[in-house]
């Protein structure tokens, strides 16, 4: 989907065809009710044995019910395996020297049907042409981005263990290759203006801010005197942030957090201490994690919602460890009554699948049907 986004420096509008379907009164003399999302509202309200030339009481109104729809999905994280795959993909559909499309294509129904969908990209990307790097300093192909902003994408985070892999010129092609595909971005910056400000989304009329940190960054030096270029793991920080935000205006805040053990389905001690302080806090509305490469599980903590990790969405590492092939699509629903606080309902999530089995070596990332949590 494409909506309006309030980014550090500039407003970008991306177009959303949305039609308001307005609800029909039948024999009422009082405007219709206002009631849930996709449904009409219509009342019938008949004066029965009121006596003549008394007006009928109008119906009271119930405050207006909004939803958001947001789809959060795995690392997408670029081994050569995996770009070996878009360029054999590439030779047969005829589109550039890498086409990820065909890899990502059944994912299009969950991530376009959401009112907003979140990638995570964990490693930055090369110039056109390369040269390109798979692990331990990854620089993967560009064409990446234009396939998730086709697979209906509206933004990605990019604060990971590998933000730095290519230093700082790598982060700032990073954000302009994303800039140019039309997709938003959080975890890391070009400028301080830039790390200063949160991405926020307008949804259906709800304000959305999104922040995005990092444990660290594999001992990769982020250069002194731009410590703001990447978005580090800091409690108190978190949590100006989030105040930051709501004092400018959000309604709900999304916190994106690359955290835990690598390969471990388990959270780890650092993972259940932080999502233990940082749901305490007022102004953050919904946690969820990447990094572990595996699934983690989905929990209510302090009330508020924590999606401990995703899993992979698209990589090359099928010989690593169990799990690692399979990820998931969590979709969280947002609710707003009136002008009452957002709510977020029980989960649900797609199980995704990375297929490397194919002869021709091209990958396929498969998606199940939607579970709840």
């Amino acid at each position: 989907m494409r909506l309006a986004v309030t980014v550090p420096g500039l407003v970008r509008t991306l177009v959303l065809g949305l039609v308001a379907c307005l609800p029909v009164a039948l024999l009422t003399t009082g405007p219709p009710e206002i009631g849930e999302p996709g449904t009409t509202g219509a009342t019938a309200a008949l004066a029965i044995g009121t006596p003549t030339g008394t007006p009928t009481p109008e119906p009271a109104h119930r405050p207006r019910v909004r939803t958001v729809t947001i789809a959060v999905s795995g690392d997408v994280l670029i081994h050569d395996t995996v770009w070996s795959s878009a360029e054999h993909a590439a030779g047969r559909t005829g589109r550039g020297p890498f086409d990820f499309r065909p890899m990502l294509s059944s994912l299009r129904p969950a991530i376009s049907g959401a009112d907003l969908a979140l990638c995570h990209l964990e490693t930055p990307v090369a110039p056109a042409g390369g040269p390109y790097s798979s692990y331990p300093l990854f620089s993967a192909p560009p064409q990446i981005v234009d396939a998730l902003a086709w697979t209906g994408y509206d933004g990605c985070s990019t604060a990971s263990n590998h933000t730095v892999d290519q230093g700082f010129a790598g982060i700032q092609r990073t954000l302009d290759t994303l800039d140019r595909a039309g997709l938003a971005h959080t975890g890391s910056a070009r400028t301080a203006a830039e790390a200063r400000h949160p991405v926020v989304f307008d949804v259906h009329g709800i304000r959305i801010a999104w922040l995005s940190y990092a444990y660290g960054t594999n001992g990769m030096p982020v250069d002194a005197d731009k410590p703001w270029s990447v978005n580090l793991i800091d409690p108190a920080r978190i949590e100006r942030d989030a105040h930051r935000a709501r004092q400018q205006g959000a309604d709900a805040v999304l916190v994106a957090l690359h955290w835990g053990d690598e390969y471990s389905h388990e959270p780890s001690t650092f993972q259940r201490d932080l999502a233990d302080r940082l749901t305490r806090d007022r102004d953050i509305t919904a946690i969820y994690g990447h990094h572990a490469h595996v699934v983690q599980p989905i929990e209510r903590v302090h009330g508020n919602w924590v999606v401990f990790g995703l899993g992979n969405l698209l990589a090359g590492q099928a010989t690593t460890a169990p799990g690692v092939n399979d990820g998931r699509i969590v979709v969280l629903t947002l609710r707003r009554r009136g002008h009452g606080p957002v709510r977020v309902l029980r989960p649900a999530y797609h199980p995704t699948h990375i297929d490397d089995s194919d002869a021709r070596g091209e990958f396929r990332v498969s998606l199940a049907p939607l579970h709840h949590a």
